[in-house]
């Protein structure tokens, strides 16, 4: 039984009269849909909204076995706890100036709903008993005295304004709680991952596909099994494909599309034979062809892989990713349309650096990391009106920036995965990556070197140009990869500003320093991944919502 005044307690009851105040404030919008047929948008708004808000609560308080009786929220710690109920009080707070711009339209006196701080009590929350029913007052007009309830324009603005800030936030909140779920210690649980991956509440969040990407994550060996594309039709396949740029091609395969993607593959490195895979890298890749396999979100941005084939005249280790039945053209990288000509719009531009930062998220937030993260393993497939463009005359202005492939699985692994730590030296791929993963890496990748590489795909972004062109010898001169990260920032500071805008260079600037504020992290780097969110994600998604 929940103590209510304990934390738990006070969230329910802000949880509750959240949920009273949405469902009274969605029949005053449905009370005024009889004179307002454009009101249909907000009523369905509001209703989907109070759906996820009831979800939630079932989720976090319903006792379980599995947490010992207690609920989820419970399993928490205090400063989780405590984030979810001032989150929660501040969702109450805008929904009630929208719920007092509808209340004064209809004239109702008595005292209504009041509106609550972040650290307000249950007493503070109450709705008075006295506070008269607007919907029992309606019944006491003749219809044609109904008039006075239209929407002034301004009313009208001003409400959708407040629904569409309500619903903002709680997708912010959602999202914050599916991270404190998967990322903080509970999500090592596999008991705990189970329930996500089929409680109906959970399912209807949209939870259950994180969690059981999650569970792959944690032992993809052990999936029954192999992807290894076996049959001879693969094989011709494979070798029949159309070269993509440098390190992707085109297969088809009995009327299907399929992208390639390629791997360099050194038998003689890892000590096999030149028709076959050694023993660890076969577990290795078929490991990782099963994680790409797996159904993700689409802000994952990361297509499904049917399997994966080696290739040894080639040298080379073949994936296999599906192409979408109405995509019919040859994609394009990031890396090409930098060297273009034509340049995307600002809009696009924010549009698709939230699209990757989004991304980079969602991995964390499952426990991996990518590792080969750059311009070139950002993949775009051009409208059908650019089917035949050629090379440097793709235009960029035609490319859909919100739907962006993200590749380069070479190295990428689940985080509690050992980095194999090859060394290379190709300076263009370099300096993508934290001086201390350059050459020879001399510490195990981690969160924050996808956080820098994301950074300067940013940079890359917000100037429109190779980030290796942004030294006058390519960089070429350079010996200490610390040198490479001090040019990177000072032509942030110097030129993304006047083309971006004060606050994408700030967000560039702290990917590439990796400073977020952050103190005593926890071991799960919940507070890093919070900060990266709320200082990067969230500042990209209302600057490309605005522009």
């Amino acid at each position: 039984m929940i103590d209510p005044l304990s934390i738990a307690g006070l969230t329910i009851s802000i949880f509750d009269q959240l949920l009273k105040l949405g469902e009274r404030t969605a029949q005053l919008i449905a009370d005024a849909k009889t004179f307002d047929d454009d009101t249909d948008a907000l009523y369905d708004k509001l209703k989907d909204e109070n759906n996820r808000s009831r979800q939630l609560r079932h989720l976090l308080f319903e006792s379980s076995p599995i947490y010992g009786g207690q609920a989820l929220f419970e399993k928490f710690d205090e400063d989780v706890q405590d984030q979810i109920k001032i989150f929660l009080g501040r969702l109450v707070s805008i929904l009630h100036e929208g719920y007092e711009l509808l209340h004064r339209r209809y004239g109702t006196t008595g005292t209504i709903i009041r509106s609550p701080s972040p650290q307000s009590s249950i007493s503070d929350l109450s709705i008075s008993q006295k506070s008269s029913s607007t919907l029992d007052l309606l019944k006491t007009f003749p219809k044609s005295s109904m008039m006075v309830i239209r929407w002034s324009l301004r009313d009208k603005k001003r409400t959708e304004e407040v629904l569409n800030n309500f619903a903002d936030l709680n997708s912010r909140i959602h999202e914050n709680i599916k991270l404190w779920s998967l990322a903080t210690s509970i999500g090592l649980d596999i008991q705990h991952l189970e329930r996500l991956k089929n409680d109906k509440y959970s399912i209807d969040l949209g939870f259950n596909v994180d969690a059981t990407l999650q569970i792959a994550a944690g032992d993809a060996q052990s999936i029954d099994g192999t992807l290894e594309l076996g049959e001879q039709d693969w094989t011709n396949a494979i070798n029949s494909s159309k070269p993509v740029e440098e390190r992707f091609g085109l297969m088809q395969l009995n009327g299907m599309r399929f992208l390639q993607e390629n791997r360099s593959y050194d038998e003689h490195r890892h000590g096999s034979s030149s028709t076959e895979v050694d023993p660890r890298t076969r577990d290795r890749v078929d490991g990782l062809a099963k994680l790409l396999q797996h159904p993700k979100e689409r802000v994952f941005c990361i297509p499904r892989c049917v399997g994966w084939k080696y290739v040894p005249s080639a040298r080379r280790i073949a994936f296999a990713f599906e192409i979408p039945a109405d995509i019919t053209t040859e994609p394009v990288s990031l890396r090409r349309l930098l060297d273009g000509t034509e340049k995307p719009e600002l809009g696009d531009k924010f549009q698709l650096a939230f699209g990757l930062a989004r991304c980079i998220a969602q991995l964390q937030m499952v426990k991996w990391v990518h590792e080969s993260f750059r311009s070139e393993n950002i993949l775009f497939f051009p409208p059908e009106k650019d089917k035949d463009a050629k090379s440097m005359k793709m235009s960029a202005s035609t490319i859909d920036y919100s739907q962006p492939w993200v590749l380069g699985f070479e190295y990428s692994r689940p985080e509690s995965d050992f980095s194999l730590g090859i060394t290379d030296v190709c300076l263009a791929r370099d300096i993508y990556r934290h001086p201390v993963r350059q050459g020879q890496p001399g510490m195990m990748f981690n969160k924050i070197h996808d956080i820098y590489a994301l950074g300067v795909v940013l940079l890359e972004i917000g100037l429109w140009e190779p980030a290796i062109t942004l030294e006058k010898n390519q960089f070429k001169h350079a010996r200490d990869p610390y040198v490479i990260q001090a040019q990177l920032q000072k032509q942030t500071a110097r030129r993304l500003g006047s083309r971006m805008g004060e606050r994408y260079k700030q967000v560039v600037l702290k990917c590439l320093s990796g400073d977020f504020g952050v103190v005593d992290d926890t071991k799960e780097d919940l507070k890093l991944q919070q900060g990266f969110r709320t200082q990067v994600v969230d500042v990209l998604e209302r600057a490309s919502a605005n522009v």
